[in-house]
């Protein structure tokens, strides 16, 4: 019997199906969140980005690898998250080449738009912040461009499990978080 407790602290490689369940999962988080659990969801969205699977190739015009390179220093979001900086937080999650649109309501309700290389339109959702309305429509975009990037590759096993009447296609195929207003 060994005292040795290290383990690894490398993340367990996730299918591009389990990490778009994942984006969708916190896509919903982010809109329900309340002003205090805002640094969490912040800090599992860069995390989630972090672990972004491998994608075969650049399809639709958007490389996942390339777009997700720019992303700080886990140090860096903590800073900022303490300061209470949760806008900029939430900005320095974007790639550089995504587009993005934000507004407030007259009521207080904060809309966020995100556009990514490879989409046709927009992705547009909303949120109790800034910062949340921003994450989740970026949450929401990768899950979008991550579902036609891997279409290239998977597309003939998708095939083959639709005509085999197999579940694994519905769990290559990422969904709109019950309880939330995507467009």
């Amino acid at each position: 019997m060994t005292q040795r407790t290290h383990t690894s602290t490398k993340a367990l490689t996730m299918t591009i199906g389990e990490w778009r369940l994942r984006l969708a999962e916190l896509c919903r988080d982010c809109v329900l969140t309340d002003s205090d659990d805002e640094g969490d969801c912040l800090r599992v969205a860069h995390a989630l980005m972090m672990q972004a699977p491998e994608t075969p190739g650049a399809a639709g015009g958007f490389d996942l690898a390339m777009a997700l390179a720019h992303l700080p220093p886990m140090a860096r979001i903590e800073c900022l998250i303490e300061q209470g900086a949760l806008d900029s937080v939430a900005l320095a999650l974007l790639p550089e080449e995504a587009s993005y649109l934000m507004s407030r309501s007259i009521e207080g309700a904060w809309l966020a738009s995100v556009f990514l290389p490879g989409m046709e339109e927009e992705v547009t959702s909303e949120g109790g912040s800034l910062a949340m309305a921003l994450t989740s429509a970026l949450l929401a975009a990768l899950a979008h461009v991550t579902q036609s990037n891997g279409a290239v590759a998977v597309a003939a096993r998708e095939r083959d499990a639709r005509s085999q009447g197999s579940d694994a296609y519905a769990d290559n195929l990422w969904q709109r978080p019950a309880g939330t207003l995507l467009n």
